[in-house]
């Protein structure tokens, strides 16, 4: 179904906004401009990095450093033969959740947050 990744980015796009609009009150004790300018960049740049990260890690960018760490060290008192090394699932293939609904939160939130500094400073 095509509606469905639109559902989940809009519904993390609320969660976000309303989370923002929360930790400000917390922190800050009240909603001021540059306190949701300071708290959305952080979320927003959560989002970004572990999206990123994502993308990384399934790119398989970490897969020859794990290849590495498993021929290096020692399984259960016992060495690792080269077969049950290779028979392990990569890094890379682990990851099978979608990154693009974080990715494009991450991404609006900052525009929202760019919005909000633009304003701040006119």
């Amino acid at each position: 179904m095509i509606v469905l990744p639109y559902i989940k980015i809009l519904t993390l796009f609320i969660v976000s906004l309303s989370t923002t609009i929360l930790l400000s009150f917390w922190i800050y004790h009240k909603l001021t401009l540059l306190s949701f300018i300071n708290i959305s960049f952080f979320i927003a740049g959560a989002f970004l990095f572990l999206s990123l990260l994502t993308i990384t890690v399934k790119g398989g960018f970490f897969d020859g450093i794990t290849y590495g760490f498993r021929r290096m060290f020692v399984a259960k008192g016992k060495e690792l033969s080269k077969q049950e090394v290779n028979d392990m699932t990569p890094v890379s293939e682990m990851l099978n959740f979608n990154h693009l609904p974080m990715l494009i939160n991450g991404i609006l939130m900052a525009i929202i947050m760019m919005i909000a500094l633009v304003t701040y400073y006119i």
